[in-house]
């Protein structure tokens, strides 16, 4: 019989406020979708179980992006405004003891040029290792797969600095997968007229 593979779960993390833009980024549509929704879905097209996506800033508009997506659930965080380390706490308390996985694939929202095809790159290769993160840009950084054993340490961060700089401070312990696709973070008016060029 073939090995059973880990069950790994997906945070999304989609709870910043979108103060530049005038409208939540992460309803910007790319391909069709919101940034939002094509994040959720990209993580469950690459396995992922469950799926959960952390809202705060502008919960009442987004959460109807998510409408018909099987097996998410969203976590809200009511410290977003203190940073991008609350939502992954967030995240990782809404997974609890019952979902019974191995790791957590680390999706950012507003990454519209990772698909599921980069994020199942990663799933692939947790096992054998038990820190996978994405290698772009000479560096290394989420999306990326983190084995369980490290979620009670990643629930402590604290302020905007999230995974990728805690990956980073292990480096020698993390496999590294070349992220295919671009990295870019939709973070100004700027970056989201380059993707609205591209798309």
């Amino acid at each position: 019989m073939p090995e059973e593979r880990p069950r790994i779960a997906a945070i999304v993390l989609a709870a910043g406020g979108s103060s530049r833009f005038g409208e939540p980024k992460q309803l910007i549509e790319h391909g069709g979708q919101p940034l939002v929704r094509r994040a959720a879905a990209a993580a469950q097209e690459a396995g992922a179980s469950p799926v959960i996506v952390v809202l705060g800033a502008d919960v009442d508009q987004i959460l109807p992006a998510l409408v018909g997506l099987p097996d998410v659930r969203v976590a809200l965080n009511a410290r977003w405004e203190s940073g991008l380390a609350t939502s992954l706490s967030a995240g990782l308390i809404a997974l609890g003891e019952n979902d019974n996985v191995e790791g957590a694939l680390i999706v950012l929202a507003d990454q519209p040029f990772v698909d599921s095809h980069s994020l199942k790159n990663l799933i692939d290769a947790f096992g054998a290792s038990r820190l996978v993160a994405s290698s772009y840009g000479g560096t290394i950084g989420v999306p990326a797969v983190i084995a369980k054993e490290f979620f009670s340490e990643l629930s402590q961060l604290e302020g905007d600095r999230g995974a990728g700089p805690w990956l980073r401070k292990r480096a020698e312990e993390v496999t590294a997968i070349p992220l295919p696709a671009s990295p870019l973070d939709i973070d100004t008016p700027e970056d989201m007229a380059l993707l609205k060029q591209l798309d």
